[in-house]
C-alpha cells in the first residue's frame, strides 16, 4: 500500500534526490510511519539508507546549513540544521546483544526487511520507501499496520524485553499515549522480564530517560498504571508511586517534584537516583518542598 507522508515534505523530497544520485535506497523509518499511517503528523523522522548516508547528509548541509556527527559503531550520521533540528540516517543495520541489557553490537544489514527486524515493537517496524519507482510505498514485514488498527503493542520476539528492558517502558508509554494495549503474548513476556529482574540491569540513568520520556506525554497516568500492573516501578524506586495530582504540573521537571512529594520521606533518595546535575536536583527538591507544603 501506499503512505504518503503528512510533513516536511520538500525535506523528504530534497533527501529522496539526494539518495537518488547516490544510488540509495531511502526510507523514512519507525516512528513517522506509525503516526503517518494514524493520520497524524510526525517531528520523529528517521532514515534508512542502503549504503553511507555522507553523500546524503552532505547535500542537506548545503542546502539547509548545520553540521552533521558520525557514529561509526551503530553505522549513523546525525544530521543537526541550521534551525536546530536533528535527523539520524542510518544504513541498513542488524544487531546482537552479548548479554541481557547491554548496547548492542550493531553490523552490516542486507535489506531493509532484515533491519526493521530489530525493531522495539511491529509498530515501528514499518518504513515508507522514499525514492525510487516504489516511492511512498509502506515496507511492513512484521504486519505493524494491523497492529495499529487492533490497538495494540507487540514484540517481536520473545527475548526482546530481556535484550533491551528499555523495551517494557517504551512499550507503556506508547500504549498510554495511543489508548492501546500490550498484546496478550508481549504483556506476559513483560511480566516475566519483570519477574526476573531485567529492567534492574539497566543503569539509573536509562531508567531516569524512560521516566522522563513518559512524564513528558500529555498524559503520563495510564502508562504509569500500566508499569504499576507490570510491577516495574519499583525498579526506578521502591517508594515510586503516584496519583492524579502529577497532572496539575506543567513539565517533566515538576511533575519528577510532585512524584518526590508523594514518596514522603523517601523523595530525596528518588531524586538523587534520577543521577541529575547538582542544579536539577536542588530545584526539583525545592519545588517537592513546596509541593508538600501545599
Amino acid at each position: 500500500m501506499k503512505l504518503v507522508p503528512l510533513n516536511d515534505r520538500a525535506l523528504l523530497e530534497k533527501a529522496a534526490a539526494l539518495a537518488d544520485a547516490a544510488g540509495l535506497e531511502l526510507y523514512a523509518v519507525g516512528g513517522c510511519a506509525r503516526d503517518w499511517s494514524l493520520g497524524r503528523e510526525s517531528a520523529d523522522i528517521d532514515f534508512l539508507l542502503s549504503g553511507d548516508a555522507v553523500s546524503v547528509v552532505a547535500g542537506l548541509e548545503k542546502e539547509y546549513g548545520g553540521r552533521h556527527e558520525k557514529f561509526g559503531p551503530f553505522l549513523t550520521v546525525r544530521f543537526f540544521s541550521a534551525e536546530g533540528r536533528r535527523l539520524d540516517f542510518a544504513r541498513f543495520r542488524k544487531e546482537t546483544y552479548a548479554k541481557p541489557a547491554a548496547l548492542p553490537t550493531v553490523s552490516s544489514a542486507a535489506s531493509a526487511e532484515e533491519d526493521l527486524k530489530r525493531r522495539d515493537f511491529a509498530c515501528n517496524a514499518m518504513a515508507v520507501r522514499l525514492n525510487g519507482p516504489g516511492a511512498f510505498s509502506l515496507l511492513d514485514p512484521y504486519k505493524g499496520l494491523e497492529d495499529i488498527k487492533a490497538g495494540q503493542v507487540r514484540v517481536l520476539h520473545e527475548k526482546s524485553f530481556e535484550d533491551d528492558p528499555t523495551r517494557v517502558f517504551r512499550a507503556a508509554r506508547f500504549c498510554g499515549r495511543f489508548g492501546w494495549r500490550l498484546a496478550a503474548g508481549t504483556r506476559e513476556l513483560a511480566l516475566a522480564a519483570v519477574k526476573g529482574g531485567f529492567p534492574g540491569l539497566l543503569s539509573r540513568e536509562r531508567l531516569r530517560n524512560e521516566l522522563v520520556k513518559i512524564l513528558a506525554e500529555a498524559d503520563p497516568l495510564p502508562a504509569l498504571e500500566i508499569l504499576r500492573e507490570l510491577g516495574a516501578l519499583a525498579f526506578i524506586h521502591p517508594s515510586l508511586s503516584f496519583d492524579s495530582s502529577i497532572l496539575l504540573q506543567a513539565g517533566v521537571q515538576r511533575r519528577l517534584a510532585a512524584l518526590a512529594a508523594l514518596a514522603g520521606t523517601s523523595g530525596e533518595e528518588f531524586v538523587a537516583g534520577l543521577r541529575l546535575s547538582k542544579k536539577e536536583t536542588a530545584e526539583i527538591l525545592r519545588i517537592s518542598a513546596g509541593l508538600r507544603r501545599g
